[in-house]
């Protein structure tokens, strides 16, 4: 009798003759960063999801960071969020010298548990991370009755939707989208902060840029930042990744099975 070895891997991106000619445009543009593929990219996914604005950054884990911050997150507050989760929900916290506060998660979804977080909370809780683990959206409307900041971490759940048919990452919270290479979308590398407060995506657009307002000069800077930019490259493949159709075709992971791994 004869044993079939074959692996049939998790998730394996889909790449092809449309992400290289928009790479090879890009390289011939000269133009390789800080240019016009960022705002196209962002403009095209902030539409699929119907919400109002996108900002493109290097990695999910930085746009955790950045969107942590942006709730006023300082050394000594506590964010509640989950367990069960890749280090990079955890890590986005510690990066402010504040406090991940873990409740548990339910039996069945995997989520974080809404009661379990509201039990967790404090007068020290500054936010509630949830996660959508492996894609499947956590329960937005008990958390948000729970009166805080929330940052969703939808590294895993492009395409996914609410029970309400709001796709997750529209509500408006900051929702953070991941684009590793086992993601629905992929740029290799990179990620994407979701929002609708015009004011949130300007802070966050500057700190991914070294704390360079739009209307400043190339080394004028007016807060602490990092460099978290999303170059044209990847957005070019972004782009091109995204016009295949909706997110859950777009690679081999689906948005109910992506594995829990690199933000």
């Amino acid at each position: 009798m004869s044993v079939h070895t074959d692996t049939v891997p998790l998730a394996k991106p889909v790449l092809g003759p449309e992400e290289e000619a928009a790479v090879v445009e890009v390289l011939r543009s000269g133009h390789l960063s800080l240019g016009p593929r960022v705002p196209a990219f962002e403009q095209a996914f902030a539409a699929r999801l119907g919400v109002a604005h996108a900002s493109a950054v290097s990695s999910g884990t930085a746009g955790l960071h950045l969107a942590l911050r942006a709730t006023g997150l300082e050394e000594g507050d506590e964010v509640v969020t989950s367990p069960f989760s890749f280090v990079a929900s955890a890590n986005s916290i510690l990066y402010e010298r504040a406090r991940p506060v873990f409740a548990d998660i339910d039996p069945i979804t995997l989520n974080l548990d809404p009661a379990a977080a509201k039990a967790a909370v404090t007068d020290r809780t500054k936010a509630l991370l949830p996660v959508h683990i492996f894609g499947f959206p956590a329960d937005l409307p008990a958390f948000e009755r729970l009166g805080l900041p929330i940052v969703e971490d939808a590294c895993e759940a492009l395409g996914a939707v609410h029970a309400d048919g709001v796709p997750v990452g529209g509500r408006g919270h900051p929702a953070v989208f991941g684009f590793y290479a086992n993601k629905q979308l992929t740029t290799g590398e990179g990620g994407m902060v979701t929002l609708g407060d015009p004011a949130t995506k300007e802070r966050i657009d500057s700190e991914r840029n070294q704390g360079r307002a739009p209307d400043m000069g190339w080394l004028d800077h007016d807060r602490l930042g990092f460099n978290y930019r999303l170059s044209d490259i990847a957005c070019a493949i972004g782009l091109a990744h995204r016009r295949r159709g909706d997110a859950p075709a777009d690679t081999a992971a689906s948005a109910a099975g992506a594995s829990s791994s690199p933000r």
